[in-house]
């Protein structure tokens, strides 16, 4: 066989491959919706911490074992006005980064803090080894 025939196919490749990339780099994002493409997103604050609270169940599957129930959420409260009405989620986490229960809600506080509520998956406490947090606008 001919190198010539093997040419042709890697060309078509490369220009293809070039071609997508320009059409990902002209996506844009703002602070309402992210894509393909960078840009300087606003926050409403620099950190945010969740903490969570467990108690011992009493009945049902889990019984005997700390389950997780509710918590807060802390944000820093650098500009709390500006977090104030954003939505948030809260996932608790398994060693292998799998959700065990998710808090959602909107921030209301005007301190940008809010009440997390795990009870409807009440995931067994030493199960959780990592928490996610997302504040959106």
């Amino acid at each position: 066989m001919s190198k010539k025939k093997y040419l042709l196919p890697i060309g078509v490749g490369v220009v293809v491959f070039g071609a997508v990339t320009a059409f990902a780099a002209s996506l844009t994002v703002n602070t309402k919706g992210l894509g393909a493409g960078n840009a300087t997103v606003g926050t409403c604050n620099s950190s945010a911490s969740a903490n969570y609270v467990s108690t011992l169940a009493t009945s049902g599957t889990n019984k005997g074992k700390y389950v997780v129930t509710g918590g807060t959420l802390t944000t820093d409260g650098v500009s709390p006005s500006a977090c104030k009405g954003m939505s948030y989620k809260v996932t608790l986490l398994d060693s292998s980064n799998v959700s065990l229960g998710e808090a959602t809600g909107t921030l209301a506080d005007p301190t940008g803090d809010a009440t997390l509520d795990f009870s409807s998956t009440s995931p067994v406490a030493s199960g959780v080894v990592g928490v996610a947090v997302v504040i959106a606008g």
